[in-house]
C-alpha cells in the first residue's frame, strides 16, 4: 500500500523500493477459508513481481540490518540507501518458542499450516480438536475464534460433529479483550451456541507430544487429536538489533503519524506498538496496516514536494468474524476513542460473509 501509494504522488526521478523476503503476497485473511478447503493456496497469493509493472523497484530478498546513522539496509546479496524508510517487515512468527509445537501443532496464521490443517480435517474421523493460544499479542485477534467456529461448521457438514469435541484455549479473559465486554461476550456465546468449549484465562504451559497433551500451569492437561496452534509473535532479527525497538518488543510510533523517533523512518502494520488512550494496544489488523500506509506515503511524498502533511491515522477499524455456514458477523469502530474504544458488532448474516468475499476479490484485483 505504501509504495502503490507514493509510486503514484511521486515523480519518476524519485526510486519507489520494495524488498520482501517473498516472491508472493498472500491475502492473509482468506488462510481461515483456505483451512476448511473454501479456497486453494493459487487463489489467495499473487506474485510481488507483479508490482514492478507499477514503477515500484521490487526486489525479492532477507533483511538482515538496518543501519540508521548510515541510513542504509542491508540484506543478503546487497546494500540499499534510503532518504525515508517504511519499516513493515510485521511480526515473526516463532512456533520454535514453544517446543514440541512442530511436533503436535499445525500453524494456523502460516500458508503451509493451514493447508495442512485442511488436509488433516479431510481424513478426521471424531476425536478432540483443540485451537490454543500460547502467548500475547498476536495478530488478527479474531482468528482463533473464527477458526474454531469454521472448523465446527466443517465437522458439522462431514457429519461427525457428535464425535468430536472442540475446545480452545486462550490467555485472554474475553474474546477480543480491547473492542470491550459486549463485543467479547457476544463472541463467547457463539462458541457456547455451537457447543465449543472455551476456556479464557488459560496459562499455558507446555505440549507433551509424545501424549499428545496440552498442559496448563496449573498441571491439568487435555488430550487433543488435532492442534491448530497460534504460534509466538516477535520482532524480526533485523529490527531486534536496530535499535528501533520500545520496551514492548515493538516499535513505537507516534499514534497519528507513524513517524518513529529516527529522521524520515516510519513504522507500519504489526510491527508497530501503538498505546489507546484506555493504555490497551491497537490490535495487531491489516485494516490497520493498510490506512497506516496512506498516511505515511502522504507524509513522505508531502515532505519531499516541500509540503506540509495532511493525513493522520485515526484509529477506525473494521473486523469481519467468519461463523461457518456462509454466515459471518461484522464490527468497525474507533479504536482512538476516549476513554475507551467505541465498536459496534452489526447483526451477523450471509451479507457479512458476501461483503468480505468481495472485499478478498477486490483487493486482489486492485493492488496486483
Amino acid at each position: 500500500m505504501a509504495a502503490h501509494h507514493l509510486r503514484r504522488r511521486l515523480a519518476k526521478a524519485h526510486h519507489v523500493v520494495l524488498i520482501d523476503r517473498s516472491p508472493d503476497h498472500v491475502f492473509s485473511p482468506s488462510l481461515l477459508w483456505l483451512m476448511v478447503g473454501q479456497r486453494q493456496d493459487h487463489q489467495i497469493r499473487r506474485p510481488l513481481q507483479r508490482l514492478a509493472g507499477k514503477g515500484i523497484e521490487v526486489h525479492r530478498d532477507e533483511i538482515e540490518a538496518i543501519d540508521l546513522d548510515r541510513k542504509v539496509v542491508r540484506t543478503r546479496s546487497r546494500t540499499f540507501d534510503f532518504d525515508y524508510l517504511v519499516v513493515s517487515l510485521g511480526a515473526q512468527l516463532a512456533p520454535e518458542a514453544v517446543p514440541g509445537f512442530g511436533e503436535m501443532a499445525h500453524n494456523l496464521y502460516d500458508l503451509d499450516g493451514c493447508g495442512r490443517i485442511h488436509a488433516a480435517l479431510e481424513t478426521f474421523r471424531g476425536g478432540t480438536i483443540g485451537v490454543f493460544i500460547p502467548s500475547m499479542p498476536f495478530k488478527c485477534p479474531a482468528a482463533p475464534y473464527e477458526a474454531a467456529l469454521l472448523v465446527e461448521a466443517f465437522c458439522r457438514k462431514r457429519g461427525i460433529r457428535d464425535k468430536t469435541d472442540i475446545h480452545l484455549f486462550t490467555p485472554e479473559h474475553q474474546p477480543m479483550p480491547v473492542a470491550g465486554p459486549r463485543l467479547g461476550e457476544a463472541i463467547a456465546g457463539m462458541l457456547r451456541t455451537q457447543g465449543i468449549q472455551y476456556h479464557p484465562l488459560y496459562t499455558f504451559e507446555r505440549l507433551r507430544p509424545e501424549t499428545r497433551e496440552i498442559v496448563a500451569s496449573n498441571g491439568a492437561s487435555t488430550h487433543v487429536d488435532l492442534l491448530l496452534g497460534v504460534p509466538p509473535h516477535q520482532a524480526p532479527a533485523a529490527v531486534r538489533s536496530s535499535g528501533l525497538l520500545g520496551v514492548s518488543g515493538w516499535i513505537d510510533t507516534d499514534p497519528r503519524t507513524l513517524r518513529t523517533g529516527h529522521e524520515g523512518v516510519f513504522a507500519i502494520g504489526d510491527i508497530t506498538s501503538i498505546r489507546l488512550p484506555d493504555g490497551k494496544m491497537l490490535p495487531k489488523a491489516g485494516v490497520f496496516a493498510h490506512a497506516e500506509a496512506k498516511v505515511v506515503a502522504d507524509a513522505i511524498a508531502s515532505e519531499i514536494g516541500g509540503r506540509q502533511p495532511r493525513a493522520s491515522f485515526d484509529g477506525n477499524g473494521y473486523c469481519w468474524i467468519e461463523l461457518g455456514d456462509g454466515k459471518a458477523g461484522f464490527a468497525s469502530g474507533r479504536f482512538y476513542a476516549e476513554p475507551t474504544p467505541q465498536l459496534r458488532m452489526f447483526k451477523p448474516g450471509r451479507v457479512w460473509h458476501w461483503g468480505k468475499v468481495a472485499f478478498e476479490q477486490w483487493w486482489l484485483r486492485r493492488w496486483f
